[in-house]
């Protein structure tokens, strides 16, 4: 409903009180020329809307935007403030931006745990430094085998409350947990940097 809101508004111009959003606009090529792409939350595969590596040139309208050169936001990103770039070319974007976002929400760690090998089945989101003392609580005890942190450093234990096998994993892509860790995850927490 929220999203519906937002679109509404929008679509409308209208400005409505206490509902703050971001809204970014790509252009095909410099000075806000050509095909233009509006974003107004995150978008984490250009691809599916035909505008992959595309965008030359861009208007922050509201809200700042992380935007990356890959899909799910994922490669060399840079963030951009509310303002008009007649060319992503200086910042060395330029017909590669593939995830765009905003910016808000890439404040705090973040990582996925999923429940096949290779980023496969069902997932559970951990975000922010709220630590996750039993997953049991949640439907996904001991069920992750591989994980993708996004943002700052996480501990993984293989028992609730933090106790067990426990192990720190970092920013980037673990296809295949380890074997004492692998089906065996029961709480997590992030560390404080």
């Amino acid at each position: 409903m929220r999203s519906l809101l937002r679109a509404i508004a929008l679509a409308c111009g209208l400005s409505v009180p206490g509902f703050a959003w971001s809204e970014v606009v790509f252009y095909e090529h410099d000075d806000f020329r050509g095909r233009a792409f509006t974003v107004v939350d995150a978008v984490d595969d250009f691809a599916r809307f035909g505008f992959n590596d595309r965008a030359s040139s861009a208007i922050v309208r509201h809200g700042s935007y992380q935007i990356c050169e890959h899909a799910q936001y994922r490669g060399r990103c840079t963030t951009l403030a509310p303002g008009s770039y007649g060319s992503l070319r200086a910042k060395g974007f330029n017909d590669r931006v593939s995830s765009a976002r905003p910016a808000a929400r890439t404040a705090g760690p973040r990582a996925v745990l999923y429940s096949q090998p290779d980023f496969g089945g069902s997932r559970m989101v951990l975000e922010g430094h709220n630590a996750l003392r039993d997953f049991s609580k949640g439907g996904f005890n001991d069920r992750a085998s591989s994980l993708r942190v996004e943002r700052g450093h996480w501990v993984l234990c293989s028992r609730s409350e933090f106790r067990g096998e426990c192990r720190t994993f970092g920013p980037g892509d673990y296809a295949h947990l380890p074997r004492e860790l692998d089906n065996r995850i029961s709480s997590a927490r992030a560390l404080e940097r």
